[in-house]
């Protein structure tokens, strides 16, 4: 078992040089690290705690770190699809209010980014059930899971979702699908009651049709709809102000609960 505060042979590692440059690697004993700035022996890290430093063949400093979640997110999965970014996968897990424990059904699992953020918040005894009708996309999101040890929470399903879903009495839902109005029956038997859900829309047309289709369905309250943007800033001494880009619009997040019908 690998250890939780050395860097050893197999240890992901992400390496800092500055914000432009940081990449998530894996140490392998022999092998060197390149970049624009130099390059350096892994070996010279192995045995030493994250967060040393090392100076490359240029003479840059260069960190090496523990990763965190949102490194592998940044700058560690394999990514094939479009995908729910950091900035709404934080607030969405906050609007389901799911913890450690909690039984969560996602569809459309993608890269399996929203799922990774699910699972590390649901573990040790929750459980992720991710339905996703493409294999391809399954396979990538299981080995990302993978990569962090959290695909045992999660159980990835190969099945559309309007065939149903096998589990029930469930904590929350998250739902990443073009066409969720045709799914509100399923999400809505799989849910306990009073359980929140939540569907992420790329468009306004979207988020009317579904809208319309929650309310003739009569199964959900206290429907919220959100959009998330996100400003970073420049941190230069004397010039410190917003970076000349943002990650503005990148999805809708529609929020309801489920409540017993008449």
């Amino acid at each position: 078992m690998l250890s939780p505060d050395l860097i050893e042979e197999g240890s992901d590692v992400l390496v800092y040089i500055d914000p432009r440059r940081k990449w998530v690697t894996r140490v392998v004993k022999g092998k060197v690290f390149g970049s624009d700035r130099g390059t350096f022996r892994m070996d010279d890290v192995i045995g030493k705690p994250f967060g040393t430093s090392v100076n490359t063949s240029m003479n840059v400093r260069a960190y090496v770190l523990k990763p965190l979640l949102i490194d592998y997110i940044e700058r560690g999965f394999e990514r094939r699809t479009q995908v729910i970014y950091p900035k709404d996968a934080g607030f969405i897990a906050l609007i389901l209010g799911i913890g450690p424990g909690s039984r969560v059904l996602e569809a459309g699992i993608g890269s399996g980014f929203m799922c990774s953020v699910i699972a590390n918040i649901v573990r040790p005894n929750g459980k992720v059930y991710a339905y996703e009708i493409r294999p391809e996309f399954a396979e990538i999101a299981r080995k990302n899971l993978a990569r962090l040890g959290l695909d045992k929470y999660v159980e990835i399903k190969i099945r559309d979702l309007r065939e149903g879903v096998d589990e029930k009495d469930l904590d929350a839902a998250i739902l990443d699908l073009p066409d969720p109005w045709d799914v509100l029956d399923v999400v809505y038997r799989a849910l306990k009651p009073s359980a929140p859900a939540v569907f992420f829309l790329p468009t306004v047309s979207q988020v009317e049709k579904l809208l319309e289709a929650i309310e003739r369905h009569g199964g959900f309250v206290d429907a919220r709809c959100f959009e998330i943007l996100l400003r970073e800033y420049q941190l230069v001494r004397g010039a410190i102000r917003p970076h000349t880009t943002m990650v503005g619009h990148t999805g809708y997040i529609m929020f309801v609960r489920k409540v017993l019908k008449d």
